[in-house]
């Protein structure tokens, strides 16, 4: 029996089924992909929507990362509204990072989570460190949600034809950003009774341009 045993296991060690895949789209990130039927797209379909959906996570890690900062951090008028929001985005960010990495384990491709890959490839800069007023966290998060916003959208239409479920649930996570954005836009959002240049919260500085609000879309 203990030589059966002993059999088995050197074939299935040297079994191909368990060596990994060589990286699809570069050293980082690294996304392997399975040996094993799986389901959703193929060839470049397939490399469309890893590329895509890594690219999502990465950025996505990286804003759990810079709320989560500013969460502890903001200070100002402002602290206890921006604590609590910064939560919630934290919670709703976290929770589309692990759907965008289960839809790469779906898709038959490991997904890349590591510190490494986001300083390397993430397109968000690092928050500022130490106390952060809270004007430069509305700016910073208004600008920078945007970036994302912006980055999930080339995802969405390089995936569309050939894995439309992917790009369905990146339209999902763009929604979700871009309602992050707004809420931080808001606070400095002008109005025909009210500037809100967000000098009050800025020593006196503006945040924006002031102007008039824009003209209604026909």
């Amino acid at each position: 029996m203990r030589s059966i045993l002993l059999a088995t296991a050197a074939l299935l060690c040297a079994s191909p089924a368990f060596a990994q895949t060589q990286p699809q789209t570069g050293p980082f990130p690294l996304n392997s992909v399975t040996d094993r039927v799986h389901a959703g797209p193929q060839g470049e379909g397939l490399r469309a929507s890893t590329q895509a959906l890594q690219q999502t996570l990465t950025e996505l890690q990286q804003l759990q990362l810079e709320t989560k900062q500013a969460h502890w951090n903001v200070s100002g008028t402002l602290f206890y509204p921006l604590h609590e929001l910064l939560q919630e985005h934290y919670e709703g960010v976290a929770k589309y990072a692990d759907e965008v990495a289960e839809r790469l384990q779906g898709i038959g491709v490991s997904s890349d989570g590591r510190a490494n890959t986001i300083i390397r490839t993430s397109r968000i800069p690092e928050f500022p460190g130490g106390f952060v007023d809270d004007a430069q966290v509305i700016q910073w998060f208004a600008q920078y949600y945007r970036v994302t916003s912006d980055e999930i959208a080339q995802g969405i239409k390089a995936t569309n034809d050939t894995d439309p479920t992917t790009s369905n649930l990146l339209q999902e996570v763009q929604h979700a950003i871009d309602k992050y954005q707004w809420q931080m836009r808001a606070m400095i959002q002008s109005t025909p009774t009210d500037s809100n240049t967000g000098a009050d919260l800025n020593g006196g500085r503006p945040l924006a341009p002031t102007g008039r609000p824009s003209a209604p879309v026909q």
